[in-house]
């Protein structure tokens, strides 16, 4: 296992670094005997180095755990571009899932590296083809403008935006408002979901003291239509 090297600012598509509670998961998985599917290792072909491309919550898990030989892996030997694919490849078992922004973000990766097809980065990162041929063209004017690559697809939209004063898109502003769901879900969701189980009337208290004047739009948004006192449609009462 000393032999295996981690270069998380290459390989590793997932934002926000290790997740405490995967690796805890992981932990449990291997002191209950079982095994963990094998570590992607990409060997570099002019200097013979192993790095984790993709694996790294089960490599942190399996250091802790103590274990430093017999570790199940699989080696690839091949350019670096093409190990780029690797971390982004669909998920198996005991893996934690990566967010769109996750995934967004390394499409946006693919894009600058240039060495990948619109075509394979739609396929591997899961994002529409409109948003990589949209990435494809942001990076154009970027070059265009002198600018530095942004290590993320937001930040990209909005240094190319600049101080531009124009009407987004509908592909924008879906990517805009896809972002704070995303982000959203990441901090939020797993709580609110949990409470909505737990007590549906307690979620839509929430939703109440959260949504205030808003909670109209909201519910309008879902395809509801808030009742009045009487039973029937009404304005929101909230």
């Amino acid at each position: 296992i000393h032999r295996i090297l981690t270069d998380e600012d290459t390989f590793q598509p997932r934002g926000g670094g290790l997740n405490e509670a995967h690796i805890t998961a992981l932990l449990e998985v291997l002191r209950q005997g079982s095994e963990l599917d094998p570590l992607s290792l990409w060997e570099d072909p002019d200097t013979g180095a192993l790095t984790v491309a993709d694996g790294h919550h089960r490599l942190e898990a399996y250091r802790r755990h103590g274990m430093a030989r017999g570790i199940p892996a699989a080696v690839y030997r091949c350019d670096r571009q093409t190990a780029l694919l690797i971390p982004i490849q669909d998920n198996a078992k005991a893996r934690l899932p990566l967010s769109y922004d996750d995934r967004a973000n390394w499409a946006w990766k693919l894009t600058v590296e240039g060495e990948q097809s619109k075509a394979t980065v739609v396929a591997f990162c899961g994002i529409s083809d409109g948003t990589v041929a949209q990435m494809r063209r942001v990076w154009r004017e970027l070059q265009a403008k002198g600018e530095d690559a942004p290590k993320t697809w937001w930040e990209a939209q909005m240094l190319n935006r600049g101080g531009e004063d124009r009407e987004w898109s509908d592909e924008e502003r879906d990517e805009w408002r896809q972002g704070l769901v995303q982000r959203a879900h990441r901090r939020f969701g797993a709580e609110l979901a949990d409470l909505m189980k737990r007590s549906p009337e307690a979620a839509a208290e929430l939703l109440d003291l959260c949504g205030g004047r808003q909670l109209e739009s909201v519910m309008d948004h879902l395809g509801y239509v808030l009742a009045d006192e009487d039973g029937g449609e009404g304005d929101c009462p909230f």
